[in-house]
């Protein structure tokens, strides 16, 4: 009789030792219930922790910023590309986006230059580095998470640890779904770098308080004599984007040696038309501008979603409307 209530007394100790057990430890199995639904229009496909493994994942190290200010992590994550996820349904276009939905419903929608990694990165002092370098990937192994924050949205470099907004970072994912997309617009930068963003992506970076690059501002007087503010960023920064100038830490550097060499920077219209400036004229140059407000509103559509303006500008047929691309040649 003793034995029995030994053996009975050494049963309920191990089941209650296994109900204590930290998710994070549990058997394989036990975490790997969920299911990632992938849908486009009418093509779907379901995905597992099993089908994720023979996707070719990648291993990475990255943390994310509270809005606290505080950085958590930086945390080892396995993961698989979200691009190559949609490729199972299609992929996914400039005029689309992904809205990601966690297991409480909580959704959130993601544009086309956000898949892409167009989103602000930082330093390990919270400062604003740049835009994109980094990839979004469906993590589903975590050394920081528990199982039931897995599936998550993660932003990573596979080279090298890097910090990105914890608003991005989506958790318990069960549905992605390519959707119409919320890109107002999308603006190709074409230099010794390939890029694009939108405006969100565009904004959360002229408005960050601590990026190393704010906007500016340019008044002038127009025709009928009323007075105009535009607000935008120097068109220096944007070529610095891509001109292979950025510092070992990440930020974006505008390239001095280059514009000494010479190169032509070709500001696009939507229509086609292209402003050619010289790269002495723009070198850290804040009076030639890209403006997307104008007396506070977002430029017009016969304007915007960008315009080329400012007082150095060499004549009035450089200020460039519909701004859709920025390209560097000659170098």
């Amino acid at each position: 009789m003793r034995k029995n209530r030994l053996a009975l007394a050494i049963l309920l100790a191990l089941v209650v030792g296994l109900m204590a057990m930290p998710a994070q430890w549990m058997p394989a199995e036990a975490q790997s219930k969920w299911q990632v639904e992938v849908v486009s229009g009418e093509t779907r496909v379901v995905l597992t922790e099993s089908d994720l493994n023979r996707m070719k994942p990648v291993s990475a190290k990255a943390a994310f910023l509270r809005t606290t200010g505080r950085i958590e992590g930086p945390a080892l994550y396995k993961g698989v590309q979200v691009e190559e996820i949609l490729k199972k349904v299609g992929g996914i276009g400039p005029g689309q986006a992904i809205c990601v939905t966690a297991r409480d419903g909580y959704a959130m929608t993601y544009s086309y230059a956000q898949v892409g990694g167009g989103i602000l990165t930082y330093d390990g002092q919270q400062r604003a580095l740049r835009i994109g370098g980094v990839t979004m990937y469906l993590a589903y192994e975590s050394e920081r998470d528990t199982a039931d924050k897995l599936p998550r949205i993660v932003f990573m470099d596979k080279d090298k640890m890097s910090i990105t907004d914890g608003h991005f970072w989506s958790k318990s994912v069960a549905k992605i779904e390519v959707v119409p997309g919320v890109d107002d617009w999308i603006i190709t930068l074409d230099g010794q770098e390939k890029t694009s963003f939108d405006r969100a992506t565009f904004e959360s970076t002229i408005t960050c308080p601590d990026t190393p690059h704010p906007g500016v501002k340019w008044e002038t007087t127009e025709k009928d004599g009323s007075t105009s503010v535009y607000e935008g960023l120097p068109l220096w920064v944007w070529v610095a984007m891509m001109d292979g100038g950025d510092s070992a830490a990440g930020h974006y550097r505008f390239n001095d040696s280059l514009a000494r060499k010479g190169y032509k920077v070709l500001v696009i219209s939507k229509d086609g038309f292209a402003a050619e400036l010289e790269s002495s004229l723009i070198a850290r140059n804040d009076e030639i501008i890209l403006a997307y407000k104008k007396n506070g509103k977002y430029l017009s559509e016969s304007d915007g979603p960008l315009r080329l303006v400012g007082g150095d500008l060499p004549s009035k047929k450089h200020q460039v409307k519909q701004v859709v691309e920025i390209k560097l040649q000659g170098i």
